[in-house]
């Protein structure tokens, strides 16, 4: 059997089309390995967001900001799909057919429901069996079938769930016995049980980066564990991966990062840029996308001792951190591990809101971060939110007190969006998940879903806290 596994296109569709834009389906890569290595079917990847057809081009005016990209490209977002029989669906199928698929698997979240069902819709005319994965899947599994017509969704882990799969079509096994699947079943929808998470992540191969063309995407990305302890309101990790983090060893990972450096030496391609260059482009680039890198400081500390032992710092790095989790010693072993940006999700500077969030964390725990941060030498990028139930002008003039009094190096500013799988699409979506539609506004650069459950207009709100940070870049320049 062969499994085509397929991300949509979703920011490609507002114009964010450029390498330094996207990074690569780690995720698809991590199953298409497991299924080539851990089974004797046949796999391939299709990246949506680099099928490039003439109307796709960024929106004029935009001076390359993403989210100037986004705001921008919402209209044309709309229209495309809009469109089921769009040049651009037509050139999907066309590649999806070309690998001759038994079965093509696509990838979801909230923001490409609705690109999702336009494909799935599509291939069940060409007569492809279609299993879903990722976190609305997961979430609601039900509903994406019923949405979309897919047949399939694998529900959390997807690796073991995707090898029964096919082994299941090829006659070896049956769809009813596979753990963590929703399937058809004489026209209803059946709901397996949840299967048991993969204890030891080291028995997963390392992704294999020659599925896709690296030279579309800038960087690398690794993940080093799965799952997060916290239970920030907001976020949907605890339904996919469960509360308790496994970690790969540092020796899986010092063996990933060797390979990911031996590989960038011998790359041919002029456009990543030489060892010795002053900005280190391309593949130097390695981007930690683990829910909280810092969560475990006994084993960061170790790793980062790994990666300065084995001469891995020729890297720069980044990735996501608590600013709870952070201290002196840490932070100087990052810097000597080469981390030059860290991302901190700081989300509000009103304590009334971090408390209703579950955050855990204070504004003088964001400050003392970014201050241990700077003296180091490793760029901030914060990020904020705006639309929390209750939230009030007051509580948003405190999240932009906070960013006055800290000073990180860089602001981003979202939208917030009630995920399914999180406390807060339980707290403000009151409608059925099933009667919902234009699920493309469920991404948190884009359209508020709940403005009318708020003291104020979102939308205006947002527009008014991105020219905020606008002003303060300009003012830091």
């Amino acid at each position: 059997m062969k499994v085509v596994l397929v991300r949509p296109p979703f920011y490609a569709l507002f114009g964010l089309t450029t390498p330094k834009m996207k990074t690569y389906p780690l995720n698809l890569l991590s199953l298409a390995t497991y299924v080539r290595e851990r089974s004797k079917h046949d796999v391939a990847v299709i990246d949506g967001e680099n099928v490039s057809v003439s109307s796709l081009e960024p929106v004029g005016g935009s001076d390359g900001d993403p989210e100037q990209v986004m705001r921008r490209g919402i209209p044309r977002m709309v229209g495309i799909l809009a469109d089921p029989e769009h040049a651009l669906w037509q050139e999907l199928d066309k590649r999806i057919l070309a690998t001759g698929p038994d079965l093509v698997g696509i990838t979801c979240n909230s923001g490409n429901m609705d690109t999702a069902r336009i494909m799935a819709r599509r291939l069940k005319r060409h007569g492809y069996p279609v299993i879903l994965g990722g976190s609305h899947p997961t979430a609601l599994p039900q509903q994406s079938l019923n949405y979309t017509s897919a047949d399939m969704a694998a529900v959390g882990e997807g690796e073991v769930t995707l090898v029964r799969v096919l082994d299941a079509l090829a006659g070896r096994d049956s769809l009813a016995q596979i753990p963590s699947l929703a399937w058809r079943d004489r026209g209803g929808v059946d709901v397996n049980a949840r299967g048991p998470l993969i204890r030891d992540l080291d028995e997963l191969p390392i992704p294999d980066r020659s599925f896709i063309n690296r030279s579309d995407y800038f960087g690398e990305v690794i993940i080093t564990g799965r799952g997060c302890p916290f239970q920030c309101a907001y976020c949907a990790s605890r339904t996919i991966w469960g509360r308790a983090v496994r970690f790969r060893s540092v020796e899986s990972i010092i063996r990933e990062l060797t390979i990911l450096r031996n590989e960038a030496e011998n790359s041919p391609d002029p456009a990543l840029g030489p060892r010795d260059s002053a900005e280190r482009p391309g593949r130097w680039v390695v981007k930690a996308l683990d829910d909280t890198f810092t969560v475990n400081r006994p084993r960061t500390l170790e790793l980062l001792d790994q990666i300065v032992a084995h001469g891995l710092n020729c890297f720069e790095f980044t990735g996501g951190v608590r600013a709870d989790t952070l201290s002196e010693a840490l932070v100087q072993k990052m810097r000597e591990a080469n981390f030059r940006r860290v991302t901190l999700g700081v989300e509000s500077g009103s304590p009334r809101i971090l408390d209703m969030i579950h955050k855990g964390e204070t504004n003088e725990d964001v400050k003392r971060a970014v201050k241990l941060l700077r003296q180091a030498g490793i760029h901030s990028h914060a990020f904020f939110m705006i639309g929390f139930p209750g939230e009030t002008r007051e509580d948003v003039e405190l999240s932009k007190q906070l960013i006055m009094e800290a000073q990180p190096d860089h602001v981003e500013i979202n939208m917030v969006t009630p995920y399914p799988g999180t406390e807060l699409f339980e707290k403000l979506i009151r409608e059925d998940p099933e009667t919902i539609r234009d699920w493309r506004r469920w991404f948190h650069q884009g359209m508020s879903t709940h403005s009318d459950q708020l003291g104020y207009n979102l939308d205006e709100a947002y527009e008014e806290f991105l020219e905020f940070a606008r002003v303060y870049h300009a003012s830091r320049n």
